[in-house]
């Protein structure tokens, strides 16, 4: 019998229309300019396709996810701008889509034309995510890494090991809409923490007569809660993580007065 050849199955195409919803132009810019101002209504940054040197020329405008080059004239959507900072013409685009996707650790599947676990935002409105800088105060990143590669190290004699040489970084914003439900938990568990961290030292300086340190930290804490409330997908996840991070503080006032009360008795016994 003849060999029947068989054609490799091909990759399925990225989407242009899911990587622009996947990823903001400020994300692009936060991403790769050298420099940018964010402080002003519509961020500066530096432009690819000249040999910009300082912040002035070139704007974005996230409203509608476009830049222009006052100096240039260079202007376009969140592809193009990837693109000159890439160095990877829009003629090559699904060369540029693959990098994007390694670059900012999108999940391939799903933004592949095919993919399907988009479907429930069709025909409805996507909710507000938050921005990278508001990640930042509520996670203390905009993004997470996890191990790809691994190389083998020889710590001791004949004793070797294996340590990460090379990660994948998985940005929120991204995973809020490839992945609502995991981003949702990832939000709460990691903000929780942090929470309870500041409402502990809260409880330290109220104890302490630390008037001034204790407005700095309720305010991080009123800032945490607010950005919690506008960065969950699923908004009614709201008030039940707020009535766990009740009852975990109160647990950890609980413990804190057990603890004080048995030093307490310590010092009487060794009296």
């Amino acid at each position: 019998m003849n060999d029947v050849k068989r054609k490799a199955p091909q990759k399925t195409k990225i989407s242009k229309e899911k990587i622009k919803e996947a990823i903001s132009i400020l994300d692009v810019a936060e991403r790769f300019s050298p420099k940018i101002n964010t402080r002003t209504k519509r961020p500066q940054i530096i432009c690819p396709f000249h040999s910009d040197k300082n912040l002035g020329s070139c704007r974005i405008y996230t409203d509608s996810n476009t830049f222009k080059c006052e100096a240039c004239g260079a202007h376009g959507d969140t592809l193009a701008l990837a693109s000159g900072y890439l160095d990877i013409p829009l003629n090559s685009m699904d060369n540029l889509l693959e990098r994007i996707v390694s670059e900012f650790g999108l999940i391939r599947e799903n933004v592949c034309d095919h993919c399907t676990s988009w479907d429930y935002y069709r025909g409805k409105r996507v909710p507000d995510r938050l921005s990278s800088e508001e990640y930042k105060r509520l996670l203390l990143d905009d993004h997470y890494s996890v191990p790809t590669e691994f190389e083998q190290i020889e710590y001791e004699k004949d004793e070797w090991d294996y340590v990460p040489c090379r990660y994948t970084q998985y940005y929120y914003r991204s995973l809020a809409l490839q992945d609502p439900e995991f981003h949702d938990w990832v939000v709460c568990t990691v903000s929780r923490k942090y929470w309870l961290r500041y409402a502990s030292m809260l409880l330290f300086c109220q104890s302490q007569g630390y008037v001034l340190m204790e407005d700095v930290i309720q305010k991080a804490m009123d800032d945490s809660i607010r950005l919690l409330r506008k960065g969950l997908m699923d908004k009614r996840l709201f008030r039940k993580e707020l009535k766990l991070r009740n009852i975990l503080l109160n647990e950890q006032i609980e413990e804190s007065l057990r603890t004080a009360r048995n030093r307490s008795d310590s010092g009487r016994s060794a009296v």
